[in-house]
């Protein structure tokens, strides 16, 4: 596993690249300063622990009352595709360079909603039933309505940018290769995720990375 620690001072990156797909490969990248936290987690894990994401967003203990909201989002496998019986989606994703964009997607956040205090988003990979969740999106704020547009935020964004690709497999035995509506075009999608990956100062911030 590699993970990718926020850190406040200057530090320097190195990183063997993973291999894109499956659900083996995982990846957690979290930036904190202050009372500011931003986790992500691409996740190879069987089941996605939206609780322990959920426990993220709890408020630290030397300050109670810091916040009034927290809202959350969670993504699920649905059962049915323009009248085929959906059995799963399998998702496979760069994961190293899917944590950077999606890190990147929530420092954009913090700068249109300054009061947010913690921003946590997950994805699953490989293969997840239908009525299982694929993804977690949660915020915490002072306020509602800036957690609530963070939300949406989140997940409408990293449907668009993240490379994370999802197929379909149906009851009869075929299946398909799914494209998000929303999403970027795959050339723009890549430029945008390989200029994140190579933008990872943000605010003097850096991203140090560890390898186990």
């Amino acid at each position: 596993h590699i993970h990718l620690e926020g850190a406040c001072c200057a530090c320097s990156m190195a990183a063997e690249p993973a291999e894109a797909g499956g659900g083996a490969s995982s990846e957690c990248c979290e930036m904190s300063s202050s009372d500011l936290v931003s986790f992500v987690a691409i996740t190879g894990d069987a089941v996605l622990d939206c609780a322990t994401y959920r426990s993220k967003l709890d408020e630290p203990p030397n300050r109670p009352g810091l916040c009034g909201a927290v809202a959350t989002f969670e993504g699920l496998t649905r059962d049915d595709f323009q009248g085929k019986k959906v059995l799963r989606l399998e998702y496979e994703a760069y994961a190293p360079m899917a944590a950077r964009v999606m890190l990147r997607i929530c420092e954009q956040a913090r700068e249109k909603w300054p009061s947010l205090k913690k921003l946590v988003a997950a994805h699953r990979t490989g293969h997840v039933p239908s009525g299982s969740a694929s993804i977690f999106i949660g915020a915490m704020s002072p306020h509602r309505g800036d957690a609530m547009d963070a939300v949406r935020y989140l997940i409408d964004t990293m449907k668009e940018e993240v490379p994370v690709w999802k197929k379909e497999r149906y009851d009869d035995g075929s299946g398909a290769w799914k494209e998000n509506p929303d999403c970027k075009a795959p050339g723009k999608r890549w430029a945008a995720s390989s200029a994140a990956a190579d933008d990872d100062k943000r605010d003097g911030r850096e991203v140090r990375l560890r390898k186990e």
